[in-house]
C-alpha cells in the first residue's frame, strides 16, 4: 500500500514544483460555526480550484459535492479537543480532552486523500501519550490501507516556555510516530532549517500566525525549504477568494528555490 500513500499525497502537493496551499476549515467542530462558514459547502467551494487541499470534519466532507478532477484534494481530521477554545470562548474549557473519532479506514471511506491528527504539546502528560499513541496507530494503518497521515503539531498548552523548541519537538514525535507530513508554526528562521532537514522527504507545512504577511516574507518561508502553507478557518472572515488567489500565485508561480 506504499504506492497508495504515495499517489494519494501527490493530490495535495502540485507535482511540478513540489508546493502545496492547504486549507483548514475543519474549526467548527470544536469552535462551532465560524464566520464566513455558516453555510460550508457555498464558502468553501468556490476556493477549491485555487487550493491544493482543504481539511474537512468527517460530516463536513460529504457536503463538497461535483469536485473536478484539478480541484483541491479533500483531507479529513481525525480527532476532536477543545485545546482550540480560548479564554474568550463562550465556555472556556476547565480541563483539555483530546479524542479520536475516525481511523485511517474511515477517511478512505469518505474519499479523503489524507487522515490529519493533531498534536498538542504543552499540556498534561496524559495528552501528550494520547497524541503520540494516535499518530502511532493511524501511521501503521494507514499503511496498511494506502492512506497518508498529516500531523498538525499545536504547541499551545500553558507548560509551552520555548515555543520554537516545542515545534521542534513536537516535528520530532510525529516523525518517530510515522507522520507522511507535519502541519507546524513559523519556528523562526533559526530553527526552521534543522526541521526540514530533520524532516528530510517528508512535507512540511507553515501556519502563519495571521493572513497579513507581505508576499516577501511568504516568499522567505517558502525558500527556507517547507513545502507551502496551512491556513485555517480566518480565512474564510474576509475575502477568502482574492487572499487565496494571491496565495497561489505566490506559492506555485512567484517563487524559485
Amino acid at each position: 500500500m506504499v504506492n497508495s500513500k504515495l499517489y494519494r499525497l501527490r493530490e495535495l502537493i502540485d507535482p511540478l514544483d513540489g508546493r502545496s496551499l492547504v486549507v483548514d476549515a475543519s474549526g467548527g467542530l470544536s469552535l462551532g460555526p465560524l464566520p464566513g462558514l455558516e453555510h460550508f459547502a457555498e464558502a468553501v467551494t468556490p476556493i477549491l480550484p485555487w487550493t491544493d487541499a482543504v481539511v474537512t470534519s468527517p460530516g463536513q466532507s460529504r457536503k463538497l459535492h461535483g469536485r473536478q478532477r484539478t480541484d483541491a484534494a479533500i483531507l479529513v481530521t481525525g480527532d476532536w479537543t477543545n485545546a482550540l477554545r480560548g479564554s474568550d470562548f463562550v465556555l472556556p474549557p476547565e480541563h483539555i480532552h483530546y479524542l479520536p473519532i475516525l481511523n485511517a479506514a474511515d477517511a478512505l471511506d469518505l474519499g479523503a486523500s489524507a487522515l490529519v491528527m493533531r498534536f498538542l504539546l504543552g499540556y498534561e502528560e496524559t495528552i501528550d501519550a494520547q497524541c503520540l499513541n494516535q499518530v502511532v496507530q493511524q501511521a501503521i494503518e494507514g499503511s496498511a490501507v494506502g492512506i497518508p497521515l498529516i500531523v498538525n503539531v499545536h504547541p499551545s498548552g500553558p507548560r509551552v516556555v520555548l515555543r520554537p523548541k516545542a515545534i521542534q519537538l513536537g516535528v520530532s514525535y510525529a516523525l518517530e510516530g510515522g507522520a507522511d507530513g507535519i502541519a507546524i508554526p513559523w519556528p523562526g528562521a533559526d530553527y526552521i532549517a534543522d526541521i526540514c532537514t530533520m524532516a528530510g522527504d517528508v512535507p512540511v507545512w507553515i501556519k502563519p500566525d495571521g493572513l497579513d504577511l507581505l508576499p516577501d516574507e511568504l516568499s522567505a518561508m517558502l525558500s527556507a525549504g517547507v513545502t507551502g502553507f496551512w491556513l485555517d478557518e480566518r480565512l474564510f472572515a474576509a475575502r477568502p477568494l482574492e487572499r487565496i488567489k494571491s496565495l497561489h500565485h505566490i506559492i506555485h508561480q512567484a517563487v524559485e528555490v
